[in-house]
Order: C-alpha cells, then structure tokens, then sequence
C-alpha cells in the first residue's frame, strides 16, 4: 500500500523561508545597534591607568552614566559631538543628565530624589588629575553619590 503520490503529479511542498530570513535580519540588525551604542559609551582611545586594586565592573549595574575624560583633559560624553572642556559646560551637561534621571525615575513611580545611576569616571593615564578630582566633585554637587573611577588591573597584552 503506498501514501501519496509516486508520479509526477504529486504535490510538492516547500516551506516558506521569508518569515524566518524576516526574523534572522531583524536580529542582525538589533545586535549591530546595541553594539553601536555600547561602543559609543567606552571610548577606546583613551588609555586607562593601571593599579593593583582595581576590580572588575560590576556588570549587573544597568543603568551608567559614563564620562570618558581624555588625556586633554576634556569630557567626552554620550550623545555630545564635541568633548565638554570648561567647568560651566561640565556642571550643566550633569545637571541636565540628573534632571533627566529624576524625571524617569517619577514616571516609573519612585519617590525620592535619590540618584542611583552610577557614574563611571574613565580617565586617561596621561590626564591631569586634578581635572578628574573637579569632575568628581561636580558629580557629588549635582546629586550622583554612586561614583566609580574605572583602571585596568594589568597593561596592555600583559
């Protein structure tokens, strides 16, 4: 007893693969933009210092501020063409960023004017630290309590 048709005259069926090259684009596209932004954050031209007390970052930390500061010792922000340089650009630029975190924190109902975004300083070896130390204060002065310097444990290919 035979099922289906031996002859020409069966009934081919081929599956539908444009749903799935659908999906398979959508996702490349996803994780090219996620790269994007998460290279956007950690500038890789600046070099960071080395010290032998430092740990590594806490990667369950979801929402980070970083402020990249380079061996000029200009800010380089997220989201800002050029790098902050003067005091008053710096203090305003957190100001705004505070402001910001506080609105959204409001809208998913929190109450307090706490800041829990943590700021993560990457400052270049070759930058001037008093520079860092202002920055670091301006952080403190606008509402960010959660601070972070971030070194590397070891050099380059070492």
């Amino acid at each position: 007893m035979s099922h289906g048709g031996g002859g020409d005259g069966g009934i081919k069926a081929e599956p539908n693969l444009t749903p799935m090259l659908d999906m398979v684009l959508q996702l490349v596209m996803f994780f090219m933009m996620v790269a994007n932004f998460a290279m956007e954050q950690v500038n890789t031209d600046i070099m960071l210092p080395v010290a032998q007390s430092a740990r590594p970052s806490d990667r369950r930390e979801a929402d980070v501020l970083y402020l990249n500061v380079n061996s000029e010792g200009k800010v380089i922000a997220v989201g800002r063409n050029e790098p902050l340089s003067r005091l008053d650009e710096i203090e305003f630029y957190l100001k705004d960023e505070a402001e910001a975190y506080r609105r959204e924190a409001r809208a998913k109902g929190e109450s307090g004017d706490e800041i829990k975004r943590v700021a993560i300083i990457r400052a270049d070896k070759n930058a001037d630290y008093a520079q860092v130390y202002t920055l670091l204060q301006v952080c403190k002065k606008v509402g960010f309590r959660r601070l972070q310097l971030n070194a590397m444990t070891t050099g380059p290919g070492g």
